[in-house]
């Protein structure tokens, strides 16, 4: 992909894409500012969501009336790292739409009515959300593995401490981090560099100020010499939520591509991995289930996630822990690790197949110095995987005699 990188005196970097073929304009920004920079949880989602509550000049009615007229799109994406923002234009108001774009994110006035407006949705959101029996497992389960880190709670914070965030958090929390020093956008679709130079870069060349270092503490994980099994009790289900996980990886350990294909193998590849195949096809106890790992920043987690019927519970657990023994204890097949491969090459290009997902993704490449050629060799990282690789990190991360298990369930589920 021949995209080309900017980077301003300020210390903004631009990577740019020109693609005619539709008349349309995507523009990313990716801003280090998270959970990992909080004071007080949710002050990292309620910043980037109050964004487009208000601005030095214009209201919160305003800039949903343009937005409206202009008929563009401003979406917002918190993530455990980084906050990002993308604006999808049609080429015809791509002038507006960048004026308003970067007026929100230079100019954002945070109003004191429209926060307590956005605290009252979010709280809603948030005690609804504590009714999903994943949401609590995977909380429960986050928690236990991080502790007081703040990869141990959930992006949108905790209902019950809303009540203590300022206004002057909000402030305080984007006057530290919303800096154009450490800020990447992307711009890709129908502009020509020349408008790029004059519509983008002349205006963030303006922005000026230094972001404060950031707390990228790693987490202290607790040694543990057993499972640490919690029951959560929820008599008004009929079937039990299981997340069974550990401690994984960060992005930018070198074992990340062993991990992928290791991960696809074990739960990661729909309904051909050894999970799916062993507990759903085999013995038809669960309609699905998956095993993941988020490599953050910082280590992040490893974890498989079932649903079961509460009389199943039990087994279940000992058929996924079985298997975790048999990956470390085994490791793949020629055969499995051929189709995995397959698998994770031929499929990369869908992740970059749409023009808005080329503009979110090479924001990501620079954050975590992937490098600009990152797209390019995909296919040449994953195929040098062996599987005395996989043996390897199976062995490194699949903790089957210590791990924390987090069951959701009706009384009835666990003897």
């Amino acid at each position: 992909m021949d995209f080309k990188t900017f980077q301003l005196q300020n210390g903004t970097k631009i990577k740019y894409l020109q693609r005619e073929n539709i008349p349309i304009v995507y523009v990313s920004v990716l801003i280090p500012a998270s959970v990992l920079d909080e004071s007080k949880p949710s002050v990292a989602y309620l910043t980037a969501h109050m964004l487009t509550h208000g601005t030095q000049r214009l209201t919160a009615r305003q800039i949903e009336e343009e937005i409206d007229f202009l008929a563009i799109s401003i979406e917002k994406n918190i993530t455990h790292d980084y906050t990002m923002l993308t604006l999808s234009t049609t080429k015809r108001h791509l002038n507006e739409a960048l004026n308003l774009f970067l007026d929100i994110l230079m100019h954002p006035s945070f109003p004191e009515d429209e926060l307590k407006k956005e605290i009252s949705i979010l709280e809603k959101s948030l005690k609804q959300m504590e009714e999903d029996p994943s949401f609590i497992a995977h909380k429960t389960f986050l928690k236990q593995l991080f502790g007081q880190h703040p990869y141990g709670r959930p992006i949108e914070g905790e209902p019950e401490k809303l009540k203590d965030i300022t206004r002057q958090d909000i402030i305080n929390f984007y006057e530290n981090l919303y800096k154009p020093d450490g800020m990447i956008f992307s711009v890709v679709g129908d502009i020509k560099e020349d408008e790029l130079k004059e519509l983008i870069n002349k205006p963030i060349a303006k922005w000026n100020g230094n972001r404060k270092e950031r707390n990228l503490n790693p987490p202290v994980f607790s040694k543990r010499t057993e499972p640490n099994k919690i029951f959560i009790k929820r008599d008004d289900l009929t079937q039990s939520t299981i997340v069974l996980g550990f401690e994984g990886i960060s992005r930018k350990d070198p074992d990340f591509y062993a991990v992928s294909v290791m991960n696809y193998i074990l739960g990661g590849g729909g309904l051909t991995s050894r999970l799916a195949k062993y507990i759903r096809e085999e013995h038809g106890l669960a309609y699905s289930i998956y095993s993941t790992f988020n490599p953050y920043l910082l280590p992040g987690p490893f974890y498989v996630e079932v649903k079961t019927k509460a009389e199943n519970t039990d087994n279940v657990v000992g058929m996924i822990v079985k298997e975790l023994k048999k990956m470390r204890e085994n490791g793949v097949t020629d055969e499995e690790l051929k189709e995995a491969k397959a698998f994770l090459i031929g499929s990369f290009p869908l992740r970059i197949d749409t023009m808005k997902k080329i503009s979110e993704f090479l924001p990501v490449i620079e954050f975590y110095n992937l490098g600009d050629d990152y797209i390019k060799k995909y296919p040449e990282y994953i195929e040098k995987i062996t599987a005395k690789d996989i043996k390897k990190v199976a062995d490194r991360l699949l903790n089957s005699s210590s791990y924390i298990l987090v069951i959701v369930a009706p009384s009835n589920a666990v003897k």
